[in-house]
């Protein structure tokens, strides 16, 4: 059975995901194998910042958000996309549930404490593929100002270095959720690779699941595709260069 540590949507849709290479194979995170690059040579995705040329205080509608989501191409030919949600975003535990580590406890509750316009979105790149374990990537936008985005994404990574093992309690058994977060340096202002494995009970094996925080000015672009780490590297990047150019005007 699911138990509490499945309790949030953002957990939901990483838990239900089924695409992908769940195994590192000696990837550094960041979308390259080692030194020698990614796999096949190509290029780690990448996207520009705004930082010393846009307004820091500029901050955006759910509205302006929702329309620079990416389209559904983006993330395959013939993807589906499905609603669009807006709303205030006013909470995120993401990528597990982490009410057990007090060491995680004020990182956590003043990262619950911020707000902000947002906008989501769900794409299938499968359109065919209906199951709960088919291929997804989830976008989510938040508009704040810049500095308020950036302590975000410093909280995130105090966050992760408090409680990189968290033991959670569920209906069926205890379970170990494990917690990585890597640095990624050319997507957008600051991003980071966070990376989540759940090991124990009946139905976790381990597998990597993974999501991409990152800052374009004082725009929060969080992406996850499962247990697909490039497509969720490939997504962020696509995402990150639509909203500065779109948002603020990049080239």
């Amino acid at each position: 059975m699911r138990g509490r540590a499945t309790g949030c949507a953002a957990v939901l849709l990483m838990l239900l995901a089924g695409c992908g290479n769940g195994e590192d194979g000696g990837n550094d995170g960041s979308g390259q194998r080692g030194e020698g690059g990614s796999e096949g040579g190509s290029r780690r995705p990448s996207a520009s910042g705004v930082d010393g040329t846009a307004d820091p205080a500029k901050v955006f509608t759910g509205a302006e958000l929702g329309a620079v989501l990416l389209p559904p191409e983006a993330v395959g030919k013939g993807a589906k996309a499905l609603e669009i949600y807006r709303g205030l975003f006013d909470q995120h535990s993401g990528g597990g549930d982490w009410s057990t580590c007090a060491a995680g406890r004020d990182a956590r509750g003043e990262l619950w404490r911020m707000q902000g316009a947002s906008a989501e979105r769900t794409f299938r790149p499968d359109p065919a593929a209906t199951g709960e374990d088919a291929p997804f990537v989830h976008e989510r936008l938040v508009s704040m100002p810049a500095a308020r985005a950036g302590r975000y994404l410093e909280l995130r990574r105090e966050l992760h270095e408090a409680c990189g093992r968290v033991t959670v309690d569920t209906d069926g058994a205890p379970v170990e959720q494990h917690h990585e977060i890597r640095p990624l340096p050319d997507l957008g202002d600051e991003a980071v690779l966070e990376t989540t494995r759940t090991t124990g009970g009946d139905e976790y094996d381990g597998s990597a699941h993974y999501e991409v925080e990152l800052r374009v000015g004082g725009v929060l672009v969080i992406v996850g595709a499962g247990t697909d780490r490039d497509l969720t590297l490939s997504s962020a990047a696509q995402a990150a260069q639509r909203v500065g150019k779109d948002l603020y005007g990049a080239s």
